[in-house]
């Protein structure tokens, strides 16, 4: 099952089983997501987005991984549970913009991971 999708509706959902799926947020007033990777994997790009105040991304997966590109002036909170797996922020040019939105990514990796890019 592979996906290729372009959504710019508030709330985004990306479900990839046994397969690999991308998918380009451009939502202006983005409120969040649930990405769901079991034995597959995920890009979501969420750089063309706005995240409105309490955006929130669930995350699940199961022998999988997920990727979610964000824009550089975002914070990212993680709140993921990794079971011999990891979640982890992988940017390196981080905006110190104090007006700039909170993002939280929590849920569940196990035999797996994620990882945030800019």
């Amino acid at each position: 099952l592979t996906s290729n999708q372009e959504s710019n509706e508030n709330f985004f959902e990306a479900v990839n089983i046994f397969g690999g799926g991308n998918q380009i947020v451009t939502s202006p007033m983005m409120e969040g997501g649930r990405i769901t990777s079991i034995f597959g994997g995920s890009e979501v790009d969420l750089t063309k987005a706005k995240a409105l105040p309490g955006a929130t991304i669930d995350v699940l997966t199961l022998f999988g991984g997920s990727e979610i590109r964000v824009p550089a002036d975002w914070k990212i909170k993680i709140e993921v549970t990794a079971i011999l797996g990891g979640f982890e922020d992988k940017r390196t040019d981080l905006s110190h913009d104090d007006d700039a939105p909170v993002v939280v990514i929590k849920g569940l990796t196990m035999f797996g991971g994620g990882e945030i890019k800019s």
